[in-house]
């Protein structure tokens, strides 16, 4: 009983090592040595528990003159032998029982109809399907190659076999995923623009995508669609480059117009006067042309649109501003420079010029713009140019009042002959008879006189107060006192004007 259990694992691996005796060495028999191997089992590894065996009755048939023995077949049973034979039983149960193991291999025809399948996808079907197609054909026979025992004869082919589709398939999940990336990428790139950072994850997906066409071998069937993808995939990731390229310009161009508009919010700040205001304009100016400049289809040219309104408005309130400040500079500038030439005819006594140059410093105040920074500067010199340029006015007056005196006296001075010389000051009128004047006053009444005719004296008296009331008239008109001398210099008269 005990030489028969151990002869059949014996003999399966024979069957096995002799199927090709050019790769396999001669394995030694471990049964050889019985006594060794017995001994080694002892009832501590006996893998039945006698208990289980308890109650179990054992009939031997009566025609064979055979008693029942149910101590002897317990005995039996639960021998060690007995459970070693049945463990090698199984063993070569399972050993025989597997694939390729007995007769032809039917597993690796399927795997190579399988592969063959998995090549027909790749070279029939041109989409992008194919390579996840074939992989999964490729998968099919890898499965069922990997069935295969070492013990079969067939074990060195399945695993040349298995090598070589391994390989294959390696390559094809090296495309499917360089496929999955690209999918995504272009996914991702739909209805552009998008943000830098997305723009870099799309690049990194063309880049791994490519690295994983790259890796697979001139020699594997799915090299030509690899090699088309790849050329596909760097025009696309040109491409991607570019707009990021793009994007990242533009990103770089709208942080420069932020900051620029940072620059002229902080001058406005502090701007009064119109250099500081011409200043914020052309930083607003400089900040808007700079969103401008920032390319359609990038996310940075949304977000300058927007700005671009706000900056925009900032402009042009820093321009009305600016506009506001120079219209009132130049009229304060233009009331001070008429002021100082006012003062320099008043001192020339040149009231008429003098007179004009204040009203235009007193019209130039007046114009400064009330939200100019030099609305309050030029309010504090207005009364001073008023009070001025009135003053100037009542010399002007005066002077004009002398002017007409001196014509007036010109006039009734003259005569043939002449009736008097003059002086005028804005204190004095004095007025010297001529000797002529008088003399022929009174010439003429002499002469009346001797004729005994009363008009030549009557129309020399008349004359003479014709005078008198014309040089009064004057002075009136002068408000200056008036003093009459005769030729010898005897004051005659002496009239002061009404106010």
């Amino acid at each position: 009983m005990k030489a028969t259990l151990q002869e059949k694992p014996s003999l399966t691996r024979n069957y096995l090592t002799t199927r090709d005796t050019s790769t396999a060495p001669d394995l030694p028999n471990p049964f050889e040595h019985e006594s060794e191997y017995d001994t080694a089992i002892d009832d501590a590894e006996n893998p039945f528990d006698p208990k289980d065996l308890e109650g179990v009755v054992i009939t031997v048939d009566s025609d064979s003159g055979s008693e029942k023995s149910p101590g002897l077949l317990r005995k039996i049973l639960l021998s060690p032998q007995m459970g070693v034979g049945v463990v090698v039983a199984l063993a070569c149960l399972y050993t025989l029982t597997r694939p390729c193991v007995i007769g032809e291999c039917r597993e690796i025809h399927q795997a190579r109809s399988l592969a063959q399948q998995s090549q027909n996808t790749i070279e029939t079907i041109p989409t992008a399907r194919a390579p996840g197609l074939a992989r999964q054909e490729l998968v099919g026979a890898i499965a069922l190659l990997e069935t295969i025992p070492w013990w079969s004869p067939h074990h060195l082919e399945a695993r040349m076999l298995l090598r070589d589709y391994q390989h294959e398939q390696q390559n094809l999940t090296s495309v499917v995923t360089a496929l999955t990336m690209a999918g995504v990428a272009a996914q991702m790139s739909q209805n552009p623009p998008h943000p830098l950072d997305d723009w870099q994850k799309m690049q990194q997906l063309w880049e791994d995508a490519i690295a994983q066409l790259q890796k697979v071998p001139p020699e594997s069937i799915i090299y030509p669609f690899a090699e088309t993808r790849v050329t596909q995939y760097r025009a696309n990731l040109a491409t991607v480059r570019g707009r990021l390229s793009l994007e990242r310009e533009a990103q770089q161009t709208l942080e420069r117009a932020k900051n620029t508009a940072q620059v002229a919010r902080a001058r406005q700040g502090v701007a009064r006067h119109a250099e500081s205001w011409q200043s914020v304009y052309d930083t607003w100016q400089s900040a808007t042309n700079i969103l401008a400049s920032i390319p359609p289809g990038t996310m940075a040219h949304q977000e300058a649109q927007l700005l671009l309104v706000r900056y925009q408005s900032s402009l042009e309130d820093s321009r009305d501003r600016k506009t506001i400040e120079q219209v009132g500079l130049e009229a304060y500038n233009r009331a001070v420079n008429n002021a100082d030439q006012a003062r320099i005819f008043e001192e020339r006594e040149a009231w008429n010029e003098a007179s004009r140059a204040w009203g235009r410093a007193v019209s130039f105040a007046n114009n400064v713009p009330q939200s100019s920074s030099y609305y309050l500067e030029m309010q504090s010199l207005i009364p001073g140019y008023n009070q001025a340029w009135q003053q100037v006015q009542a010399q002007v007056q005066i002077e004009s009042r002398l002017e007409k005196a001196r014509g007036d006296l010109s006039r009734t001075c003259a005569g043939n002959p002449k009736i008097c010389n003059y002086g005028i000051s804005r204190d004095l009128i004095t007025v010297r008879l001529t000797s002529e004047y008088v003399q022929q006053i009174k010439n003429s009444a002499i002469s009346g006189d001797r004729a005994g005719n009363p008009q030549p004296r009557s129309q020399a008296r008349n004359h003479v107060n014709t005078l008198i009331v014309a040089l009064e008239s004057i002075s009136d008109n002068a408000r200056i006192p008036l003093q009459v001398y005769m030729p010898d210099g005897q004051k005659i008269g002496t009239h002061f004007p009404s106010m």
